[in-house]
Formats: structure tokens, sequence, C-alpha cells
């Protein structure tokens, strides 16, 4: 029960990344999607096992903004889970998808409330509130798997929205307050998971326009060399949960990669893919890694 215990909420961060690795992976070898489904599973029974064990230090965690924040990667990695679960049983994948999404629009308006309307404060904002406005958009990227497109074309726009809403609103507090704790760093990587999980969302919904798929493209390639950028220059800071932060924007790059080029059949793409692909699975097992080791010694 120790372990229990320990488990830190943000390690959602690591579920999520885990179980869309397996999405991406699967292409290579069906195992690995099962590998990372059972692991996933896994983390998702131990963080359930929190709540209900400790409910009272799961309240505490939560009422830090960054933890809260944070824990809209648990409702993402449910909607994901679903697209595992719609092979076996259609009616308990719709079930769980229709969870996750109800919990993160319930996070958007809870976090909404406290932090924008009732006690915004500039130096408060992190990356990790786009997991809350722009993570909603796993909806899109998932809603097709059980029929629901229209549903995803508008957690979409919600998604994009809020993107041009905070895009700026970050970048503005990390040049006017740089961010000076360690623990928090990690938190920058997330750059470039918010137009990689727009592009993955918008070729799963409707009507896709090249042009504007391009610009997304564009810019996402240029968060993503940043977010690398940090990647190494953060490669010995110890260990914190915000770790997460290293796993789940570097999957969705790859499969945005991957979802554009099913579009343009790009022969660079058929390069980047590969050495994205291969970043992402080296920093997933990387963190999970050094979860392990802070969960068990």
């Amino acid at each position: 029960m120790n372990i229990i215990k320990k488990l830190p909420i943000p390690i959602s961060g690591l579920i999520l990344a885990i179980l869309s690795l397996g999405n991406l992976l699967q292409a290579y070898n069906p195992n690995f999607k099962l590998i990372c489904g059972i692991v996933g599973v896994i983390f998702i029974i131990m963080l359930i096992l929190k709540l209900f064990l400790y409910p009272g230090k799961v309240k505490s965690d939560l009422s830090n903004p960054i933890i809260l924040s944070n824990s809209g990667t648990f409702s993402m990695a449910l909607m994901i889970l679903s697209t595992y679960l719609n092979t076996f049983n259609s009616t308990l994948a719709l079930s769980v998808w229709i969870l996750g999404v109800a919990l993160h629009i319930l996070l958007i308006i809870y976090f909404t409330y406290r932090y924008i309307i009732h006690d915004f404060n500039i130096t408060g904002v992190y990356p990790s509130y786009w997991i809350v406005f722009i993570g909603i958009t796993m909806g899109a990227i998932t809603a097709h798997v059980h029929g629901l497109n229209e549903i995803g074309w508008l957690f979409f726009v919600f998604g994009f929205i809020s993107m041009i809403i905070t895009f700026p609103l970050v970048i503005y507090r990390y040049l006017k307050y740089p961010n000076q704790l360690d623990q928090n760093k990690p938190l920058i990587c997330i750059f470039t998971a918010i137009f990689s999980i727009l592009i993955v969302g918008y070729t799963n919904s409707l009507v896709v326009l090249n042009e504007f798929l391009i610009v997304l493209y564009a810019i996402a390639s240029v968060c993503f060399l940043f977010s690398l950028v940090k990647v190494v220059e953060y490669r010995n800071l110890e260990f914190y949960p915000s770790f997460s932060a290293f796993t789940f924007p570097f999957v969705i790059t790859a499969i945005a990669s991957k979802e554009v080029s099913l579009i343009f059949n790009n022969a660079i793409l058929g390069v980047i893919i590969p050495i994205q692909t291969i970043i992402a699975s080296i920093l997933v097992i990387y963190v999970l890694y050094c979860y392990l080791k802070f969960l068990l010694f």
C-alpha cells in the first residue's frame, strides 16, 4: 500500500503517454500495443485505488493548481483507453470515453472558475494549463472510434480557440517571469504537445484543409525542436513527478507527423517519423524507469 500512497497524480501523464505510444507502435508490432495497454491499465487501477484509499491526500494534492491541471491527463488517458477497449466491448469503450470526456469538462469548468475567474495570477500560469483547455482535443482524436465525428469536431474547435487564447499568455508569463524551480522546469516540454494534439484532432475529424494543416505542422515542428533542446538541457535534473511532461508531448508529436504523412506522403516525413518515434519511446521508457525507481526504493 505504500506504493499506492507514494503514487504521484502527475503519473497520469506517463499513463497517457504509454497508451498513446501503444497506438503509435502497433504498426511495427501489435504486441507493443498489448504491452502498453497492460502497463497503462495497471497504473490507472493504482491511481483509482489511491483515490479510494487516500482521498484526503488526493484532495490535498489537487489543491495545487499545477497538479490539478496535470490531472487532466487522467481523463485524456481514459479517452485513449476507450480505443483499446473498443476491440473487446464497444459499449464499455463508449462508457469509458464518456467518463473521460465528462471528467475533463468538469475540470475545465472548475479550473476556469478557481484559477482564472476567481484567483488568477500570471506568475502561476504554466504550460500545464494547456492540459486543461487544449487537452479536450483528445476527445476529437478518439471520437471517430465511437462514431461521434461531429462531437469530435466541436472538441477540436474548443481546443483550437483555447490555444489562441492561452498560447500568448504562457509565452508572456515565461518571458516576464522565468521559471526558477527545478520541479516545474520539465513542464515547458508541453510546448511540443499543443499544436501536435490539434493536428491529430484535426486530421481525425471532418474536412481537412491542407494549407491550414501545413501551418499547424510548421509551428509544431518548431515547438518540437524547442522542447527537445529543453530535454537535453534538463537531462541531469533530480527526478520529479513533472518528468511526465517529457513523455506524451513527444509521443503525440510523432503521431502528428504520422498523420500529416498520410495526407502529404512526403519523403522528408518518412525520415522524421522514425526519429521522433525513437525519441518518444526512449523518453517514455526512461521516465517509466524513473517512476518505478521512485516508487519501489
